[in-house]
C-alpha cells in the first residue's frame, strides 16, 4: 500500500511538472529600429513600453466611414486590453484556488472563436483586428513563427517559461518541433496536429487563417499573459530613458538664502487684474508692497500670462470741472469765486480676463461669502450768502455699506517660471494680517487746492495726510488679508535615465475629438493633478505652466496630464518615484485608409529605442533591452475599400462569375446579427450579394 502511495505521488509529481512546463513566450526585437515579432530576442534583451498610460483617438476619416458603431467596436478591443490585471498581481500557483482567481492558469489556451454566419458571409471582425494590432506592439514575439531561431549556424530555442524563465518547447500546452526551410530560419510546427498553436501576440501575422473571415478574438491566452507578466512586472529592472513629455517629479532642497515662499492677497490681485492691461498688471504685481516696506518685492516671480480676453462694459465717469466766475451779486472789488460743475456720463470701459501660467490660489472665503466695507465721500461746494468773502465752503456726504464681493478673499502663490511644477509645503513660518484699502476715484478732473491730489501721497483712507479743501467724489474699500510665509521644497521635472522596473499595467485612454471634422482634441482630464498632492493649506490649482527641461517650450496643465508611480533603483536602493506624463496629442491615431483589397489594415509602428548601450559595460552582440514609445507617432488604419469583388481572370469578368470580397463588421459569441460597415449596409444586403440575389 505504501509503495502504491509512493508511486501515485511520484506519478502526480511528474504530471504536475509536465503541466507547469507547458507554457512559454517569445520576446520581440527592436534593434533594427523597428519592432519585429518574427525575429525574437534572448532573455534580458526585451523591448517594452515604459509609460502606464497610452492615449488614442479616431480621426475624421474613420469617423466618417465607420461611424459611431465602428468606434464602439474598436473601443471593445481597448476594453479587453484594459481588463488585463497588473502584472505583479497575476498568480502562478497550480492548481488555481478558484476559477475566479487572477491566475495564469485561468486564461484560455486559444484566443479565438468562430462565427459560422460571419464565416459564410466573409466578414472580418474589426474589433479583433484592432486588438491583435495593439497587443502585437506591447513587446511580445510571435511564437507560432519564431519559437526557434537560426543563429550563428545553429537553431536556438528562444521560447521562455514565464515562471522559471527557462527555455521551453511548449506554447499553450502544445509541444513544438522545428524544420529549417530555405536556410533562412527554423520554422516551428506542433508535434500534435490536433493542438495548433495560436496566441494573441501572433494573431496579427498570417491573418489567413489566424484572423480570417468568421474568426474573432475573445481574450489573451495563457502564454500571452505569461509574457506580459515577465515584461511589465515591477521587479523587471532595466536602465531606460523616459518617454517624450514624461518627467520624474523630484523634490529639491529650498533656496538656501531665502527658503520661504510668500503669499500675496488674492482679492487685490483679482480686482486689479480686471482693470489693468497685461503690462501694467505685471508691473503692479512686481512693485506693490505686499508685505510692507521691509519686504518690498520679496521673492515675487514674474507673472506668466497665457491668455488675455478683453470685454467692454458700460460704466460711469464723473467730471468735476472747476472755474472762476463773478456772480451778479458779488460785491465790487471782490476776487472771482471758485465754482465747480459736476457731471456724470456713461462710457465704455475695458474689463480684462486673464489665464495665468504660474498662479496657484489659497481661497479661504469664496466670492459669494466674502464681505467688504464700502466707504464713499461726496464733497461739494456750497457757498451760502453769509460766507466769508474768498472762502470756498464745502459740504461732505459720508456713506458706509457692507456688501458681498465679486472676488474671492484669500491668497495666491506665484510659481517661478522655471521647471518648478509645485511646492511641497512643510511648515508655515509666520503670517501677517493686513487691513487693506484701495482708493477708488471715478473723477478725472479734481480741484484740490492746498493739498495733494488723490493717489499722490494723500487722501482719505489712503494712509497719508488728509487732503485740504478736497472737492469731488471719493470711494474706497476696506478688507482684511492674511498673508503667509511657508517653508517650501520646490518640485521640479527631471529627465534622467533610471534603472526602472516595469509599469505593471498598461492603460489605454481615449482623447476625445472636439468635433467630427478636424483634428483638435479635448485635453485628457488629469487623473491625478500634480499639485493636489502637495496642498498646504487648501491650495487649489489654477492654470500654470510646466517648463520643459532642456527645451524652450512650456506645457500648461490644460493639455492633460497623468501622474503615476514607478519603482527604480539608485545605488542599490529600491525607491518609488513620482512621474508625470503630459498629453499634447494622442499616442495612437485610428484612421480609415484607401488601399488594395489584399491589405486589410495598415499601420505606422511605434518608435523603438535600443538601450543596449546604457545597460551594460560590454554591449557587443546584444540586441536590447529597449523601449517602445508610441507617443504621438503610431497609426492604425483600416481599409475602407468597402463592397468589392475578387477578380479571377480564369473566368469571364462579370459579377456572376466573380466572388464577393471580404467586408468589415463586428460580431461575437452572442446571437445578435453581425454589424457591418459602413452602417448603411446590412448583413441581409450582403447575403443577397453572396448568394446571387436569394432572399
Amino acid at each position: 500500500m505504501l509503495d502504491y502511495v509512493k508511486r501515485t505521488a511520484l506519478a502526480l509529481g511528474i504530471l504536475l511538472v509536465g503541466v507547469t512546463a507547458t507554457r512559454a513566450f517569445t520576446l520581440a526585437d527592436g534593434s533594427s529600429g523597428g519592432l519585429s515579432r518574427t525575429i525574437v530576442n534572448n532573455l534580458g534583451e526585451e523591448y517594452r513600453m515604459n509609460s502606464p498610460v497610452i492615449t488614442y483617438s479616431y480621426d475624421e476619416s474613420f469617423l466618417s466611414y465607420f461611424g459611431s458603431n465602428g468606434v464602439v467596436a474598436v473601443n471593445k478591443a481597448f476594453d479587453l486590453l484594459n481588463a488585463i490585471p497588473p502584472a505583479s498581481s497575476i498568480k502562478t500557483n497550480y492548481p488555481p484556488s478558484s476559477s475566479a482567481e487572477n491566475n495564469l492558469w485561468n486564461y484560455p489556451i486559444r484566443p479565438d472563436r468562430l462565427h459560422a454566419r460571419a464565416y459564410n458571409d466573409r466578414i472580418l471582425d474589426i474589433k479583433s483586428y484592432a486588438m491583435a494590432e495593439l497587443f502585437s506592439f506591447m513587446g511580445l514575439g510571435n511564437p507560432e513563427d519564431s519559437a526557434f531561431q537560426l543563429e550563428f549556424g545553429v537553431v536556438a530555442l528562444r521560447n521562455w517559461d514565464p515562471i522559471n524563465y527557462g527555455p521551453s518547447k511548449y506554447v499553450n500546452g502544445s509541444l513544438l518541433s522545428w524544420v529549417v526551410v530555405g536556410a533562412s530560419n527554423a520554422v516551428p510546427f506542433p508535434i500534435d496536429v490536433t493542438k495548433p498553436v495560436v496566441t494573441l501576440a501572433g494573431s496579427s501575422y498570417h491573418r489567413n487563417p489566424r484572423l480570417a473571415e468568421g474568426k474573432y478574438l475573445v481574450a489573451p491566452t495563457r502564454d500571452d499573459i505569461g509574457g506580459y507578466k515577465y515584461l511589465y512586472r515591477k521587479d523587471n529592472f532595466n536602465i531606460e530613458g523616459l518617454p517624450p513629455f514624461t518627467y520624474q517629479m523630484v523634490t529639491n532642497m529650498p533656496n538656501v538664502t531665502n527658503p520661504a515662499i510668500f503669499s500675496i492677497d488674492l482679492r487685490w490681485f483679482c480686482k486689479e487684474s480686471k482693470t489693468n492691461t497685461p503690462a501694467a498688471f505685471k508691473q503692479f504685481v512686481l512693485t506693490n508692497q505686499w508685505w510692507g516696506s521691509v519686504y518690498t518685492n520679496l521673492n515675487i516671480p514674474p507673472l506668466l500670462t497665457l491668455e488675455t480676453n478683453v470685454t467692454w462694459e458700460m460704466g460711469w465717469t464723473t467730471n468735476v470741472t472747476p472755474y472762476l466766475t463773478n456772480f451778479p451779486w458779488t460785491p465790487i472789488g471782490q476776487p472771482a469765486t471758485l465754482v465747480y460743475v459736476t457731471n456724470k456720463y456713461r462710457t465704455f470701459q475695458p474689463s480684462y480676463d486673464y489665464i495665468f501660467g504660474n498662479v496657484i490660489t489659497n481661497i479661504h472665503v469664496p466670492a459669494a461669502e466674502s464681505e467688504v466695507l464700502y466707504r464713499s465721500w461726496e464733497v461739494v461746494p456750497k457757498a451760502p450768502l453769509w460766507s466769508v468773502i474768498g472762502a470756498v465752503p464745502t459740504t461732505t456726504n459720508y456713506i458706509t455699506t457692507v456688501m458681498n464681493d465679486n472676488c474671492p478673499h484669500g491668497e495666491i502663490i506665484i510659481l517661478p517660471t522655471t521647471n518648478v511644477v509645485g511646492y511641497h509645503f512643510t511648515d508655515m513660518q509666520f503670517e501677517r494680517v493686513n487691513t487693506l484699502t484701495n482708493l477708488l476715484t471715478p473723477t478725472n478732473n479734481l480741484a484740490n487746492p492746498g493739498g495733494a491730489l488723490p493717489g499722490q501721497g494723500g487722501g482719505l483712507g489712503a494712509g497719508g495726510a488728509a487732503i485740504t479743501n478736497f472737492v469731488g467724489v471719493m470711494e474706497d474699500e476696506v478688507w482684511q488679508s492674511t498673508n503667509h510665509a511657508y517653508l517650501a521644497y520646490p518640485i521640479v521635472l527631471q529627465t534622467n535615465a533610471l534603472l526602472l522596473g516595469g509599469v505593471d499595467k498598461i492603460r489605454y485612454l481615449r482623447m476625445q475629438n472636439k468635433s467630427l471634422v478636424g483634428t483638435q482634441l479635448e485635453p485628457l482630464v488629469p487623473s491625478s493633478p500634480s499639485v493636489a498632492k502637495y496642498k498646504f493649506p487648501d491650495l487649489e490649482k489654477q492654470t500654470f505652466t510646466y517648463v520643459i527641461p532642456n527645451a524652450g517650450v512650456g506645457l500648461t496643465n490644460r493639455v492633460g496630464e497623468y501622474v503615476y508611480e514607478m519603482d527604480y533603483v539608485v545605488e542599490g536602493v529600491r525607491k518609488t518615484g513620482k512621474f508625470i506624463k503630459f498629453f499634447t496629442s494622442p499616442d495612437i491615431t485610428i484612421i480609415a485608409l484607401n488601399a488594395p483589397a489584399t491589405l486589410t489594415t495598415g499601420f505606422v509602428p511605434p518608435a523603438v529605442i535600443d538601450n543596449n548601450a546604457i545597460n551594460g559595460v560590454w554591449s557587443q552582440g546584444l540586441y536590447g533591452p529597449g523601449v517602445i514609445q508610441p507617443s504621438g507617432n503610431m497609426v492604425i488604419g483600416f481599409n475602407k475599400i468597402g463592397t468589392h469583388w475578387d477578380l479571377d481572370t480564369s473566368y469571364y469578368l462579370n459579377e456572376e462569375n466573380q466572388s464577393p470580397g471580404w467586408t468589415w463588421g463586428h460580431y461575437d459569441g452572442s446571437m445578435s446579427e453581425p454589424m457591418l460597415f459602413p452602417n448603411s449596409l446590412t448583413i441581409r444586403d450582403l447575403e443577397r450579394q453572396v448568394y446571387s440575389g436569394g432572399d
